[in-house]
């Protein structure tokens, strides 16, 4: 049974507090549209293409899609609320 805190990714329950996927940088790299947005923060890889066009800076999101995006969103425009939403979309960890 599935519990809120999990998730079908690619038809399998995934559970956020237990990072199951790993992605490489290559792989991460080529969901880098608005339409199909993967960010790594951290190395953790999330799939934020749902959050896009509710994104409060706008298309700021896009800049690195497909990318590392850990250094914009440190930044200072983000509040303490931004790192509790973001685990709703993590989908794995970034492969070393």
């Amino acid at each position: 049974m599935a519990t809120s805190e999990d998730t079908l990714v690619k038809g399998r329950k995934y559970n956020h507090q237990t990072v199951e996927w790993s992605y490489t940088k290559k792989e991460v790299s080529t969901h880098n549209t608005r339409k199909d947005c993967w960010i790594i923060v951290k190395d953790k890889v999330y799939n934020v293409t749902s959050y896009v066009e509710e994104h409060p800076g706008g298309d700021e999101i896009l800049n690195n899609a497909g990318g590392d995006s850990t250094e914009g969103f440190l930044g200072p425009q983000h509040g303490f609320r931004v790192f509790e939403i973001i685990e709703d979309f993590c989908i794995g960890k970034l492969k070393e």
